[in-house]
Formats: C-alpha cells, structure tokens, sequence
C-alpha cells in the first residue's frame, strides 16, 4: 500500500493510493492542471488512475472529478446524496453509486458518515492485512461508528483548526460557530481524541490532513496529536502547497 496526500486544505483536497495494482484517488479538488502536475510529480499519469472516490459535494474536493471523467473517462464513485448535491452532475458520463456497494475492484471498504453542512463519507478501506481509515471535514465521530475505525493500520485524519486562532481570526462570527460545531471540523484536540480511541497494536502511521491556513499551524496540529499518540506511531502532516511524505506499507 501506497498513500501519498496531493494536497489537503479548505483550497483543494486530493489523495492517491496504490495498493494491489489499483491506483486511485480520494477526492479531486484542485484545479485540473494542478492536479495532472502533482501526479506527474509522483510518477503517476493521470490515464493511469483508475478511479476516483469522492468524499462530499464541497468543491475543494470536487473541483476535477468531471474533467478526470470526461478526459481520461475514470471511473467516479459517489453516493447519490452527494451526486444530487454536485453542481456539475450532468457531466458526469461514467459514475457507479457506492451506496449499496462494499468493494470496489475487489477492495472492500466501509462507510462512515461524516457530520457536515453537506451530506457525505469516510472510508475504511482493508486490503490483506493492512487498512486504511480516511475521515476528514466532520465535526464529530459518532460513538456507533467507532469499532468500525478500530485499530487500523494507517489513519488520515483531520486536524483542521486551533479553537483559539479560529474564534480570533478574521471570519465572521456565524462561520466559526460552523467550524468549531458539530458540523464542522475537527480541531487539533478533537483529531487527539478520537485518535487516542481508534489506535492500536496494528498501527504504522497518521496523516494529519485539512489543517487550515489561517486557524492552525502544521507545528501546533503535530504537537498537539504528538502529547496524546504512542511515540512509536508514525505521524506526519499534509501541506496545502507540497506532496506529502510517502507512507509505504
């Protein structure tokens, strides 16, 4: 298994995976030809992905999906709640609903809905014997989804904001009551919390992702999951201007 984050931040949100000859994307939310130079950056041609899972209907995680449809005719996987919500839908010539599904090309993966202003998923994805967990712009994780993120071997998980800076920064007041709520995002304490309960004996590694340019710091997100995780996991971060560390399982 290969994970290697595009990019990830409220501009545009995008992670490639390779695992069992199957390379894909979760999310394609920057610009198309941003998106073409970061796979090329990572030897990737952009005819080689094989499909595109998409999360929720924002457009820093949609921005693409039409144009990788419609160019190189990748597959888009998408639940219809999102599809309705999607401005471009009628662009869309090749799209396979995932709400009934629990594999993709032989890759079985869960569902974890996320607690957003729009109706979307995480993902659990499980191949042999590693898992993936990717759960990002929700406010919360509700207690009956748990187990089903227990003890994974890779975890991408948001750590978007410091509650101080967002309640201290420039937005007004009704968007950072939004971000800082239950329909949000997850800030640096919470991305802790849930972490601390999901890890265990199997984990390798966690990617913190959707850390915000204004209310957060890539150095504060680190420390504030460092304090709280098992040093002997491995945690990095996703930047919103550069690829991230490859994480090789």
């Amino acid at each position: 298994m290969k994970i290697i984050v595009l990019s990830s931040s409220s501009s545009g949100n995008s992670t490639y995976i390779e695992l069992n000859n199957i390379k894909f994307l979760i999310d394609a939310g920057l610009p198309y030809g941003v998106m073409k130079e970061k796979l090329y950056e990572i030897n990737v041609s952009p005819e080689e992905i094989d499909f595109i899972i998409v999360t929720h209907a924002h457009i820093d995680h949609v921005r693409s999906i039409h144009t990788f449809n419609r160019v190189y005719k990748t597959k888009i996987y998408i639940s219809s709640e999102t599809l309705n919500e999607y401005n471009k839908k009628d662009y869309l010539k090749d799209y396979i609903l995932f709400d009934n599904l629990d594999n993709i090309e032989n890759l079985k993966f869960v569902k974890i809905p996320i607690s957003h202003d729009k109706k979307g998923f995480g993902f659990v994805f499980e191949h042999k014997n590693n898992s993936l967990v990717y759960m990002a712009d929700t406010g919360m994780i509700h207690l009956k989804h748990h187990k089903l993120l227990m003890n994974k071997t890779v975890y991408l998980m948001e750590s978007n904001h410091n509650v101080e800076m967002e309640m201290n920064g420039t937005k007004d007041y009704t968007t950072k009551l939004r971000n800082i709520g239950p329909t949000g995002h997850l800030s640096n304490e919470d991305c802790a919390k849930y972490l601390d309960i999901f890890v265990g004996d199997k984990t390798k590694y966690i990617c913190l992702i959707h850390i915000s340019e204004k209310d957060n710091t890539y150095e504060e997100a680190y420390k504030v999951n460092r304090k709280i995780i098992n040093k002997k996991i491995n945690i990095i971060v996703a930047y919103k201007d550069k690829i991230s560390e490859a994480i090789n399982i």
